[in-house]
């Protein structure tokens, strides 16, 4: 998430983006990220995560969304890429920044995580999150920006589903003790808050809204994500907005991540 969020400003801000996790490492900060949205399913406007309250972006598409089933199956990191929305499904002017998306690579991952939610710094948190390191199996998070916005998608896959449970729980635990701290991004270091509140359930998933605000470089950031575990899978999708810009809000985190689960769940089937 913040991971998303110093990509975000590395990339809108005009800086330099990470490269892949899967040919550098968990330490590597994601891109700027933007999650990206399903074109397929008509959103209405969503008011902006830029006021400080989590859950105010959360706005429920036009379309409406049926209940999908709990997500089966362990694809790698480089078949998960495939479930990502492509800049073309995303507003005009929006484009995928250099080094995005971060994948596991092409086989499954095992083994304990290096990052534990319940110890980790609120900064490690947001440099790492959007890479490797979670305790996943395979994972993917991508972007999409333009001037001053950006959209976030993730995908964590686990091995059982009450692993990708507590990877939400652990995230909304974690932003309740980090009302406020620094970290540092491309030499510059910056103030941040985590505000985390319950979302609207997507697909008849619970989700939780984590909203991230903070200022880096004397450029002001807003990040919003929502995070909806789904069976063995969490999938993730921000606005956000840097330089006093709001977060995007069409189309909606709640359409994005609901989009990701039907192409989950397609991929799931073909492989």
């Amino acid at each position: 998430m913040l991971a998303a969020v110093t990509g975000v400003l590395l990339t809108v801000a005009g800086c330099s983006s990470a490269s892949s996790a899967s040919s550098s490492s968990a330490a590597a900060p994601a891109p700027s990220a933007s999650v990206t949205t399903a074109p397929s399913v008509t959103t209405a406007p969503a008011t902006s995560g830029a006021s400080g309250t989590p859950g105010s972006s959360a706005a429920t598409p036009s379309a409406p969304m049926t209940p999908l089933a709990a997500a089966t199956g362990q694809l790698t990191g480089t078949q998960l890429e495939s479930v990502l929305l492509p800049a073309a499904d995303f507003p005009a002017g929006f484009a995928t920044p250099s080094g995005s998306p971060i994948t596991s690579g092409g086989s499954l991952t095992t083994g304990p995580a290096t990052y534990n939610l319940a110890t980790i710094s609120c900064a490690t948190f947001i440099q790492h999150l959007g890479t490797v390191g979670f305790g996943e199996t395979a994972m993917v998070s991508g972007s999409v920006a333009d001037s001053g916005q950006a959209y976030d998608q993730l995908i964590y896959q686990f091995s059982t589903a009450s692993a990708a449970s507590a990877f939400v729980t652990g995230i909304q635990a974690l932003a309740g003790r980090c009302g406020s701290f620094t970290a540092t991004a491309n030499g510059s270091t910056g103030t941040f808050s985590l505000q985390a509140a319950q979302g609207t359930p997507v697909g008849g998933h619970p989700a939780t809204e984590v909203l991230q605000t903070g200022t880096l470089a004397k450029s002001k950031l807003v990040l919003d994500t929502l995070f909806c575990a789904s069976g063995v899978d969490v999938f993730a999708a921000s606005g956000v907005g840097v330089g006093g810009a709001a977060a995007p809000a069409t189309p909606t985190k709640a359409t994005i991540v609901y989009t990701l689960m039907q192409r989950q769940a397609a991929e799931a089937v073909l492989g």
